[in-house]
């Protein structure tokens, strides 16, 4: 019948959708309060553009994710605006500092598009360099892979720059085109070195896409009719030098890529010495400590992440075999297909373990899986629905997987929980001893003002996100004088009581000083050996009133001490005993 959707194209659909909805399950978790600091940042770092100059001042990151989440919550600050939401210009910026709901959410509905057009991508990709039933399987196992749902749920860059790296692969994948006379057209060239090079302007680990751009363009000039039709050919391409045409049409692309770099991320080249400074800065952050006990020392935790939390552990097992399978086959096109996840798979086994780092692999591992299906069922002669029947049992896992991640997301964090009680139970104006990315309670106009103060010298130098806030009226209620235990830090809202400050012959005389009346703890499954004297110290002088756990009732403290709370910004698993996330909150009156 005409106008029916085949099998592969029906299944293409379904992954979208199915992906897609996955994707915005949960979305608005936690809100208005924001339990992953780097969403914090990253939000602050795009909508400071808004302040005139487009100079980020800080290349911890290249820019291009910025300026499309600076575009992209600003389209959604119009839409609100138009439609009679605020009243005035003014009144949009008060909402990023007094109810920033609506435009976190806008910002994580970028990851769940990105994360939703990167499954769309990856059929294309699979159709192109496979076959259009392996694009559909590649499609279904990239829309159900539970570490990709769950990272489309925040504002960060991991998913927009998996993305822009299967971009890049479809531009550079135009250079193996149906079989013709000649090498491939400059235009193809330019398209694929700027998508490279704006991917590398998404993250700096995206360079590693200059391999299979250097591959593609040596196999694309030595045989230039090679393609998917013919894999014979294909498969048994050999580099034995280049020729003039390739090292012109190398140079093309590098320019390209460089170009494309530089216009997303132009500031660069303007303070390339704060690059210097910010780049050497990330890498003691990220690799410096994860090598202390040898290189390549964290690959093991990578490897179970991998298998565990990815993709689900029959698709990575899919996958190795159909990376293997097309190395003997296929050894050009597994190369090009190859050529960046396995050094960047490399390098990040020298960075500090975290999940959010294998996003770019999920891609590949996807299309190996499912080139090894259609090799297995083309192999057995096995009629279509056997096919799709394994695909689909191949993809349950994650499903399964994906959506307990999305189910958890919509449980209330302890942290939440824990502010409910606060504002119920706690008089309005007291003062409270807290933690810094602890429960969100609102500081009070008068302890604002004091923090300030003696941080600033007075509230009238304050930046104007405090101005906002102090200029509320009414002001938010309830509201408490907020003292912070720690070390301190720059945060000019901020009183801080160090640990060594408590404790010991001192008791709590510091916090009798400041007129603390609660206490709001924070707990890990792990002591701490520097909170230990404080700790002692407030089970003499205080009482415990509440405590908001992450973890399934009638669990002993011997399992809890074995299972990592889910905090949304570390690599720990969203382990099945836990209940909610958030970490241990406890909640101490002072005096007996």
């Amino acid at each position: 019948m005409r106008g029916r959707l085949s099998p592969a194209a029906g299944m293409t659909a379904a992954a979208l959708a199915i992906g897609l909805i996955l994707r915005l399950i949960g979305l608005q978790f936690g809100l208005p309060a924001v339990y992953n600091p780097d969403e914090v940042s990253i939000m602050a770092r795009a909508l400071s553009f808004a302040k005139g100059t487009l100079n980020p001042h800080n290349f911890l990151y290249p820019t291009l994710y910025f300026y499309v989440l600076f575009v992209w919550v600003g389209v959604y600050l119009a839409f609100v605006r138009l439609t009679g939401g605020v009243s005035s210009l003014p009144a949009l910026q008060r909402l990023y500092f007094t109810a920033p709901t609506g435009i976190y959410t806008a910002g994580r509905a970028l990851g769940a598009a990105s994360g939703s057009a990167t499954i769309f991508l990856v059929h294309r990709l699979g159709s192109r360099l496979l076959d259009a039933r392996a694009g559909a399987a590649a499609a279904v196992f990239l829309a159900v892979a539970p570490l990709a749902v769950r990272d489309a749920h925040y504002v960060k860059h991991d998913v927009f720059a998996t993305m822009t790296v299967v971009v890049a692969y479809l531009a550079m994948a135009r250079l193996w085109p149906a079989p013709r006379p000649v090498g491939p057209s400059r235009r193809d060239v330019v398209l694929a070195g700027a998508a490279c090079g704006a991917a590398f302007s998404t993250h700096y680990y995206c360079v590693f896409l200059g391999l299979p751009l250097v591959w593609v363009i040596i196999q694309a000039g030595r045989h230039p009719v090679m393609g998917p039709a013919e894999p014979g050919r294909y498969g048994a391409a050999v580099v034995s030098g280049f020729s003039r045409t390739t090292l012109v049409t190398l140079t093309i692309a590098g320019l390209a890529a460089g170009a494309a770099f530089l216009l997303c991320s132009p500031f660069i080249a303007v303070e390339p010495l704060t690059a210097w400074r910010d780049i050497t800065a990330n890498r003691q952050i990220v690799i410096d400590r994860a090598v202390e006990a040898g290189a390549f020392a964290p690959a093991a935790r990578y490897l179970e992440m991998l298998w565990s939390d990815s993709i689900g552990a029959p698709i990575v097992a899919l996958g190795a075999a159909g990376a293997v399978g097309m190395l003997v086959a296929a050894p050009a096109r597994a190369v090009f297909l190859l050529a960046f996840p396995i050094p960047f798979f490399l390098f990040i086994t020298n960075t500090f373990p975290a999940t959010r780092y294998l996003n770019p692999l999920l891609p590949f591992v996807a299309l190996f899986a499912a080139s090894a299906l259609s090799w297995l069922v083309a192999r057995t002669r096995a009629p279509g629905w056997v096919f799709w029947t394994t695909v689909i049992a191949c993809a349950a896992p994650g499903l399964v997987d994906s959506l307990q991640t999305d189910l958890f997301f919509r449980r209330s964090d302890t942290r939440t929980l824990a502010l409910g009680y606060i504002e119920r139970q706690i008089p309005s104006g007291a003062t409270v001893l807290v933690q810094p990315y602890s429960v969100p309670m609102t500081p009070s106009r008068e302890g604002l003002v004091e923090a300030l103060a003696r941080n600033l010298g007075n509230a009238e130098s304050a930046s104007t996100k405090f101005q906002i806030q102090l200029s509320l009226d009414p002001y938010p209620s309830p509201a408490y004088r907020l003292i912070y235990l720690g070390h301190g830090g720059l945060d000019a809202d901020k009183i801080y009581v160090d640990y060594n400050e408590l404790g010991g012959p001192r008791g709590l005389d510091a916090l009798r000083r400041l007129d603390v009346a609660f206490v709001v703890l924070k707990r890990y499954n792990t002591s701490d050996p520097e909170t230990t004297p404080f700790l002692a110290a407030l089970a003499q002088e205080g009482r415990r009133v509440a405590v908001f756990s992450p973890y399934r009732s009638g669990l002993s403290e011997t399992e809890q001490a074995r299972i990592d709370p889910f905090l949304h910004n570390t690599d720990a698993r969203i382990d099945d005993r836990l209940d909610r996330p958030g970490p241990p909150i406890e909640i101490w009156a002072l005096g007996r």
